[in-house]
């Protein structure tokens, strides 16, 4: 369908979100991943995403569909909340995320997940 076409834009806006925070050191400004140095900090940064990703990606196509209504839900809500974050902490002494090409890709993935998140409450 068309709006799945958003969602896996919204998703592939966030994996790109995620290669510019490696690039900026997002590990930084999470307060566990912030004590260690910056080699052990980007490792666990890095495959902290591994379990991560496998959950999404099993959620995403799971068999049962009513799973994957509320995963796109969750996750639409969770790019929203997400954008909502990165301006809250803007000020964060850490974070890198100040250059309009980090803010675009952040609004847009946030962007994605309205349109996604409406198009699944409303229909098509």
């Amino acid at each position: 369908m068309t709006f799945d076409l958003v969602f896996y834009t919204g998703m592939a806006l966030l994996l790109v979100h995620e290669l510019d925070a490696v690039h900026r050191h997002e590990w930084r400004m999470f307060p566990v991943l912030s004590g260690f140095d910056d080699r052990k900090g980007f490792q666990l940064f890095v495959l902290l995403h591994v379990p991560l990703l496998v959950l999404i990606f099993w959620l995403m196509f799971h068999p049962i569909m009513v799973v994957r209504y509320w995963f796109f839900v969750v996750m639409d809500i969770f790019f929203i909340v997400h954008a909502a974050l990165h301006s809250l902490l803007k000020k964060h002494k850490h974070n890198r995320f100040s250059g309009d090409f980090s803010i675009a890709i952040i609004a847009a993935t946030a962007a994605a997940g309205m349109l996604h998140l409406a198009l699944l409450v409303f229909g098509p």
